[in-house]
């Protein structure tokens, strides 16, 4: 299962590095991104070019996650479902 997490806004630098990582730590909160960093889980990043700043240096990245099915995608959609959004 896909569930919409929320977007952050980043330069185009950071993407693929591990200052990315901590723009969607900032963005999700720590509690749900190490959720989202356990076995069975997959966070996915999809990048555009920015609407709010200029597009050639800044990103607007979604964040997704991607859950195996079983007791972790049925706990995860209980615990965050005021959080995420089904994809």
């Amino acid at each position: 299962m896909k569930y919409y997490l929320g977007s952050c806004e980043y330069k185009w630098t950071h993407a693929d590095s591990h200052m990315e990582h901590i723009w969607v730590r900032r963005e999700l909160g720590d509690e749900l991104f190490e959720q989202c960093n356990q076995d069975g889980f997959n966070l996915n990043y999809v990048r555009s070019s920015s609407t709010h700043l200029p597009g050639d240096i800044y990103c607007t990245s979604k964040i997704y996650v991607e859950i195996d099915e079983g007791k972790d995608h049925t706990f995860f959609a209980l615990k965050y479902a005021d959080k995420v959004l089904e994809k």
